[in-house]
C-alpha cells in the first residue's frame, strides 16, 4: 500500500463518510473532526483517527448521519500477533474517545438548549409561521422572531432545541442526540390508555391534536427518526394503541409504513379529494386549505 491515507479516504467515502473538499487527513492517532461534503458553514460533523505507523489504520463517523467504519491497511490475515494486539488496542482506544466525545457533544448542546429555553417567552400567536400554518403557539416559546421548540427524550431531560423562523426555516441544536427524541406537541407523554398519534413536524402535531383532544401527540422531527421514536414508545409501552400519521409523498409514506411495522402500530395519511392542490403534504396542509375553503365560501 504506497499510500495508506489515500487509502484511508477511499473506505471513507466507501463507507459513506463523505469528507469536504480540501480536508486533509491530519495521520498522528489523536481524535479530530472535520466537515462532511454536505455539511452546512461551520459545521464539523466527522470524527477521525488516522494511525500512520504499522499496522496503518484509522477509525472515523459521521455525527450527523450515523455513519462509521474501522479501517486497517492490512489484510487481518496477514497480521503478526503483535500488529493483532497494536490494532486491538487501538480500536478500544478509539471507541473510547469517540464515546466520549460524542457525549460531550451532546451534553453541550442540551446546556446550550436549556439556556434558551429558559430565556424563551411564551409564542406570540401572530407570529407569521404560526398565521401561516393556521396553529395555535401550544407549547412554543419565542426568542425574538424565532419560535423555539423543546426536543426531549422519555427518561425527560431536553436534548435540544428546534428553532423556526417566520419564513419557515428550521434548525435543531448542533451536536444534539437526536435519534429518538422528539416534540411533545401538547405537553403531555405517553401513558396507558391513551391514544398515542405520531407525526414528523410540530405544525402538524398541533393539527392532528386539535382533531384529536383526548390523543397524546409526538413529533418525531423527521421521516427519518420516526421508526426510532415508535420502536422505543412499543418498548415502554407495549399494548400503547400508537397511531402514525404520515406526510404524503414517497419518502414520508414508505418511512411512516416502517415504522408502523417495527412498531406494530397502525398509520394513516390524509386522504384528499381529487381537487386538492399540489402544496397540501401533510394533515396541516390539509386542515388549512379546508379552513380557506371554507372561508372563502362564507365570504
Amino acid at each position: 500500500m504506497n499510500d495508506p491515507i489515500a487509502a484511508f479516504r477511499d473506505a471513507l467515502a466507501s463507507a459513506g463518510v463523505l469528507l469536504a473538499a480540501g480536508v486533509q487527513i491530519v495521520p498522528d492517532g489523536k481524535l479530530h473532526r472535520a466537515r462532511a461534503a454536505d455539511d452546512k458553514a461551520g459545521a464539523l460533523s466527522i470524527w477521525y483517527n488516522f494511525h500512520p505507523d504499522a499496522p496503518a489504520s484509522g477509525a472515523a463517523g459521521n455525527w450527523r448521519t450515523g455513519a462509521r467504519l474501522t479501517w486497517c491497511g492490512k489484510r487481518l490475515q496477514s497480521l503478526t500477533s503483535a500488529e493483532r494486539e497494536t490494532l486491538r488496542l487501538r480500536i478500544e482506544e478509539d471507541k473510547r474517545r469517540a464515546q466520549e466525545a460524542t457525549e460531550a457533544r451532546h451534553a453541550a448542546a442540551s446546556a446550550k438548549a436549556i439556556r434558551i429555553w429558559t430565556d424563551a417567552a411564551p409564542a406570540d400567536p401572530a407570529h407569521p409561521y404560526l398565521q401561516r400554518k393556521m396553529a395555535l403557539p401550544g407549547i412554543a416559546r419565542q426568542l425574538g422572531d424565532m419560535l423555539i421548540l423543546p426536543i426531549v427524550d422519555f427518561p425527560g431531560p431536553l436534548r435540544g432545541i428546534q428553532t423556526i423562523s417566520p419564513t419557515g426555516e428550521k434548525r435543531f441544536t448542533k451536536g444534539m442526540h437526536k435519534q429518538g427524541a422528539f416534540i411533545p406537541v401538547n405537553g403531555k407523554k405517553p401513558e396507558p390508555g391513551k391514544r398515542l398519534l405520531i407525526c414528523e413536524g410540530w405544525a402538524t402535531g398541533q393539527t392532528l391534536a386539535a382533531l384529536s383532544p383526548g390523543a397524546v401527540v409526538l413529533a418525531a422531527l423527521d421521516c427519518g427518526n420516526m421508526q426510532a421514536v415508535t420502536v422505543e414508545v412499543r418498548r415502554l409501552f407495549p399494548a400503547l394503541d400508537i397511531v402514525i400519521c404520515a406526510d404524503l409523498g414517497e419518502v414520508g409514506m414508505t418511512k411512516a409504513k416502517a415504522a408502523a411495522i417495527a412498531s406494530r402500530a397502525r398509520w394513516i395519511w390524509p386522504r384528499l379529494p381529487a381537487d386538492a392542490p399540489a402544496w397540501v403534504n401533510d394533515f396541516n396542509d390539509w386542515a388549512a386549505w379546508r379552513k380557506s375553503q371554507r372561508q372563502g365560501v362564507a365570504s
